[in-house]
């Protein structure tokens, strides 16, 4: 009995190691400070006189940044050359995104969100990869939670703190502040250690090899990318409660989008650490699949124009509830389909995949909203998003052709 609790405690420590609280704990700061700039935005770019197209660019051009640094991130990966100074570097340039506050010019906010994003972008695949290389195999879902649950810790507190504070202090004054989480982050991401010296052996001939991926991971990638095409940015549905001038007593409907956006938050930190440890147990991708199906639901309940608190929330609830099961779930789903000496590239690809097509979603969302109506925009993502979910049930009947 006492041989089984020791084993016990020895398996629920096993994965919880130094480098999983170091990018947890970083993950906390970084989303804070990257959360509080995000709900601001919609904003802060209506204040400087910017058309509701600039949202979409802003989106879509710095996702897309995202998605090409990732692939190189992921090569860089798997070379085993220069991960830990990059991974600083990356948390360094999304702490740029401070510098928007001092812009009045619109594009300039592209361009700072754009580098913000690269950094996001190039560090996201060594970062999981160091977790799948450290962690047992049985435990990756849960040590991905983990670091997802403190993620939207900070994507939390965030909005929550905009909400409080834009009644007394300016936008752009909150978005200065954003520095000092960012600070914090780099010291504690000085902490990361290497994995382990036989797993930090250059590979550079094998990383510049092309590699044959299998079929399925071929169907899953172009899959995403469909399902993808319809994940809108959540600062859409900031705007879109904003502008339906729903107030509550005192409260105006930007700090009630504000608020929303925060519950939305809290929904997808609770439901992250139970997503990847159900995910453990659960073999497929049925966890993926569930959120997907979510997500184009809330696609289409922001396709009503009801304007309604009641609904509203709701709306927002499911979002992060389905933010949740995706954030965690891809990241496992994908790992599965690939080995050691892939894995960077793999993830780089599905980070890839996921920066073009919230490209697309935000500048579709943004020309509709702009010439059209917001109800245009939503039945065309939850069109996209019910495509994917289709594909990635086809995809999902077979869990072979492992690269």
């Amino acid at each position: 009995m006492k041989s089984q609790q020791v084993s016990s405690r020895h398996s629920r420590s096993v994965w919880r190691t130094r480098n999983v609280w170091a990018f947890s704990l970083a993950s906390l700061f970084s989303d804070w400070g990257h959360e509080m700039v995000t709900a601001l935005l919609p904003g802060f770019l209506i204040a400087i006189g910017a058309p509701a197209v600039a949202l979409g660019l802003t989106e879509g051009i710095s996702n897309l940044a995202q998605a090409w640094a990732a692939l190189w991130g992921g090569k860089m990966n798997d070379r085993r050359t220069h991960r830990q100074g990059l991974l600083i570097l990356g948390y360094i340039l999304t702490g740029l995104k401070a510098l928007i506050a001092l812009v009045s010019w619109w594009p300039w906010v592209v361009v700072l969100r754009t580098v913000g994003w690269s950094g996001r972008g190039a560090r996201g695949p060594i970062r999981d990869s160091y977790i799948a290389e450290e962690v047992p195999a049985e435990h990756v879902g849960k040590a991905y939670g983990l670091r997802e649950m403190f993620d939207t810790a900070g994507a939390i507190l965030g909005p929550l703190g905009a909400a409080i504070l834009v009644a007394f202090i300016s936008a752009r004054t909150l978005i200065a502040w954003t520095a000092i989480p960012a600070a914090i982050t780099i010291v504690v991401i000085l902490r990361v250690r290497k994995v382990s010296p036989d797993s930090m052996a250059p590979r550079s001939s094998s990383a510049s090899t092309p590699v044959a991926w299998g079929r399925r991971f071929i169907q899953y990638r172009t899959a995403s990318l469909i399902f993808t095409m319809g994940y809108v940015a959540p600062t859409f549905f900031i705007l879109r409660v904003w502008q339906s001038h729903v107030t509550i007593g005192s409260l105006s409907s930007h700090t009630l989008a504000l608020l929303l956006y925060a519950m939305h938050n809290v929904v997808y930190a609770i439901s992250a650490f139970p997503v990847g440890w159900l995910s453990d147990r659960i073999p497929g991708r049925s966890m993926l699949l569930l959120g997907y199906g979510i997500w184009a639901v809330v696609m289409l309940g922001f396709f009503n124009n009801v304007s309604s608190i009641g609904w509203w929330a709701l709306l927002f609830a499911l979002a992060g509830l389905a933010t949740g099961l995706i954030e965690v779930a891809q990241k496992l789903a994908t790992v599965r389909l690939l080995t050691d000496t892939t894995r960077g590239q793999g993830l780089g690809q599905i980070a890839a995949v996921r920066g073009i097509g919230q490209l697309t979603a935000g500048l579709v969302m943004g020309i509709l909203w702009t010439i059209s109506n917001p109800q245009v925009g939503f039945a065309v993502e939850a069109g996209l998003a019910c495509l994917g979910t289709l594909m990635m049930i086809r995809t999902s009947r077979t869990e072979s052709d492992v690269v």
